[in-house]
């Protein structure tokens, strides 16, 4: 097309030598029978192109006719050089080889075949041009279909792609939404399984309780009923019969108290007794192990020491409470003082604001009234706490404070006033705590590995029974205050 188009100005100037060319030039060259030479071959160069459409003779005869055409100007403008064969051309080149056929010799001999001389040359040049751009206007025909061809190619390639994409995207909506449920069904899967072991566990665990455990309904529903009787009892126990001995406590607990209930019609449990009333099993075996013997008088001693509303003061000739006490406070901070000492009552302030566990040895008849405000336990609210005046001072109080206070005297004489504040316990010895005291001495001095193991076996069984009643207390709670899914509950 570059190439074309650097001929195009060469047409336009033949087109412009036309335009000086009149219908009369041409009727002149018409009437010549004889033209000059030069003339004849312009004339006969257009003879070979045919611009009239028709194959003339190419002699004089035959331009003449095309000389005659009225519209032979038209016709050589408009002239279809694209469609010149190169039969045509190579007829026309044929009268340039006369050298003397140019441009400068026609104006001498006339107007009007230098116009058509130039018009000739301007068309074979473009033909020369045209011949060498048309096969690379063939190739680019070829490379434009190939190209549309592609194009379509691709379009159906893309569109194709498009639907490939999208099956491809719903195919991943389809994998991510499978994923999901697959994940889900895995948890679901994972939290059944563990649910299938813990009710497992649970069932395994559960099954030997279950008739304990209905015994036990059974026993508390029917022990609703006679809990007046047994709690009028354990009162009276924990109020009055601290201070009797074992063979006195027994009688007026269960002969004159329990006839005068069943006189009374008081509802009441048939062989009541207290240990089972104030205490457990689990706990007389962890006093057993910290050095209380295992009799009954000595269990009932436990109990009013630890339940009482009142501090205790432990007649205890025999040492039982102090080694009991002792043993069990140990690793409390325990304090231990006698109301000889001049600081007592320093140490005795700490224990009262850290709550810590307090005990006076060799008490005698007559106990300090700087005790009384403790003993009392006078105790008032003072900004949102709680204080005791002791002497000139207030003290903080914490409800974890104990005391216990003792006396080796085995028949001590207290004042009605001491025994108000106090809870006064008889530890003095029985029959069959003297028989067992006596066991261990043997035992301990003709066998100390069996004397060891012994105590071994008790602290174990004593820890032993008291991680059960945990267990089955944590255990209990768990069941009765799960608010979804037992199974799910890994405590």
């Amino acid at each position: 097309d570059e190439a074309l188009n650097m001929a195009l100005p060469a047409v336009e100037a033949a087109a412009a030598a036309l335009d000086n060319i009149k219908k009369e030039d041409l009727t002149e060259l018409k009437q010549f029978n004889n033209p000059p030479e030069l003339v004849k071959k312009t004339c006969l160069m257009c003879v070979c192109l045919q611009p009239t459409g028709e194959k003339l003779a190419e002699d004089w005869s035959g331009a003449k006719l095309m000389l005659g055409n009225s519209k032979l100007l038209d016709l050589l403008k408009a002239y279809p050089r694209d469609k010149i064969k190169p039969k045509m051309a190579s007829s026309a080149r044929a009268y340039l080889k006369d050298k003397e056929l140019t441009v400068e010799n026609m104006a001498s001999k006339s107007k009007a075949g230098q116009g058509l001389l130039i018009w000739v040359d301007a068309i074979l040049s473009y033909y020369d041009v045209a011949k060498n751009v048309a096969p690379l206007r063939e190739k680019v025909k070829t490379m434009e279909k190939a190209q549309a061809k592609t194009e379509a190619e691709l379009a159906a390639l893309n569109a194709k792609l498009g639907e490939l994409e999208a099956e491809l995207k719903e195919l991943n909506e389809g994998l991510d939404k499978a994923s999901t449920e697959l994940k889900g069904l895995k948890e679901t899967a994972d939290m059944m399984e563990k649910r299938l072991k813990a009710a497992s566990k649970l069932i395994d665990g559960l099954t030997g309780e279950r008739t304990r455990w209905s015994g036990d309904i059974e026993e508390l529903g029917a022990g609703n009923k006679r809990l007046v009787g047994d709690c009028l009892l354990g009162a009276s126990f924990l109020s009055y019969t601290g201070a009797f001995t074992a063979d006195y406590r027994a009688e007026l607990l269960y002969g004159t108290l329990t006839e005068d209930l069943q006189v009374r019609k008081v509802p009441l449990t048939d062989g009541f007794r207290v240990e089972k009333l104030l205490t457990s099993d689990a706990v007389v075996q962890g006093w057993n192990a910290q050095g209380l013997p295992a009799d009954e008088h000595s269990m009932q001693n436990g109990i009013l020491t630890t339940s009482g509303s009142r501090f205790p003061l432990c007649i205890d000739p025999q040492q039982q409470a102090v080694t009991w006490i002792k043993n069990t406070y140990a690793t409390q901070n325990l304090t231990i003082k006698t109301l000889a000492e001049s600081d007592f009552m320093k140490h005795l302030e700490l224990a009262i604001q850290f709550g810590n566990p307090f005990l006076f040895e060799n008490v005698d008849e007559e106990i300090d009234p700087m005790l009384d405000p403790v003993l009392e336990k006078n105790v008032i609210m003072e900004a949102g706490g709680k204080v005791i005046q002791l002497g000139d001072k207030k003290i903080a109080w914490d409800e974890g404070f104990k005391l216990f206070l003792t006396s080796k005297l085995a028949n001590p004489a207290y004042t009605p006033e001491v025994m108000g504040k106090v809870s006064l316990i008889n530890y003095g010895v029985t029959l069959d705590g003297l028989s067992n005291q006596l066991l261990n001495v043997v035992v301990k001095h003709e066998r100390p590995d069996l004397e060891e193991q012994y105590s071994t076996i008790v602290l174990q069984m004593s820890a032993d029974a008291l991680t059960i009643v945990q267990l089955e207390d944590s255990l209990l709670k768990e069941l009765s205050s799960s608010t979804g899914n037992i199974l799910d509950n890994e405590e």
